[in-house]
């Protein structure tokens, strides 16, 4: 390591755990937080100190990756009475890894600041399996000084690291790759119903694509498990609320996606969901 540093690590899930696995095997100090016991038992045996409350975690660490799942749920674990903020010092920088709203961000931005501490918005991408083998690729906006004092824990588990701007731009990064995956998956499968249309078998033809030019990590996916189906529950959900952020982002900003969002628009109704224009303010 070129910097000695103490990382805190809050989110332990399939992807958030792989980040925090990779800290430690890096041997970067770390502590762990979670609200459920369960969480932390991987952890035990390993060379992990575990935290009492988030505040704790906040004052043993100088940069604390958060990976919890949305906008609540990290304002509760960052701005809470006992969150990370409340025991971050002066030049500490927090890493907000969930893809949540730009205005959680800047909130969440100008109550550190008056902490004197730093913050980066770092969404990811790549899965579980990646971040478990520091394969994830980073996306993060905000300051410079901050990036660089957290890049000695972000490149353990990042193998592409990207600085795109001030804050807030790793998470417009996060949005658009997230709806350019879901309109590639609409786009595998009109190519693939297509084909079986014109007379070709669909399985050979997906395993074709997948090395041919025409391929997307979203066809690679699909064929990998068997079809677009079994994808519902694990990606669903996920793309639903980000393409939907997008959708209200671009409208309100009055920025052309051109046919990114209808084609996604697709993706969400091939799993199953209601048109994503129907339930914005549900989301």
């Amino acid at each position: 390591m070129s910097e000695r540093i103490r990382a805190g690590f809050i989110g332990l899930g399939d992807q958030g755990g792989g980040m925090a696995s990779r800290l430690i095997q890096c041997e970067v100090p770390t502590t762990l937080w979670a609200r459920r016991e369960a969480s932390l038992e991987p952890f035990r045996g390993t060379a992990a100190q575990f935290a009492a409350t988030p505040a704790e975690l906040g004052a043993q660490s100088d940069v604390v990756g958060i990976c919890v799942v949305d906008d609540a749920g990290t304002q509760q674990v960052v701005l809470g009475e006992t969150g990370v903020l409340a025991g971050m010092k002066p030049g500490s920088v927090l890493a907000i890894h969930s893809t949540i709203s730009l205005d959680v961000c800047r909130q969440i931005g100008n109550a550190a600041a008056e902490r004197g501490v730093g913050v980066i918005d770092a969404p990811v991408s790549g899965g579980g399996f990646a971040a478990a083998q520091g394969e994830l690729t980073v996306l993060v906006g905000g300051d410079r000084t901050h990036f660089d004092r957290a890049s000695v824990a972000l490149n353990t588990y990042g193998a592409n690291v990207v600085h795109l701007g001030p804050l807030g731009s790793g998470l417009l990064a996060k949005l658009i790759n997230n709806t350019l995956h879901a309109a590639h998956y609409a786009l595998a499968r009109d190519a693939l119903r297509a084909g079986t249309q014109l007379g070709l078998d669909e399985k050979a033809l997906g395993q074709a694509l997948s090395v041919s030019s025409g391929r997307s990590y979203s066809l690679d996916i699909a064929v990998m498990v068997g079809g677009f189906e079994p994808l519902a529950p694990m990606v669903g959900t996920l793309l639903r609320k980000d393409v939907g952020i997008f959708d209200r982002l671009t409208s309100e900003q009055d920025v052309a996606a051109g046919s990114l969002i209808p084609v996604a628009d697709e993706a969400l109704e091939l799993f199953g969901f209601s048109r994503f224009s129907d339930t914005k303010d549900s989301e």
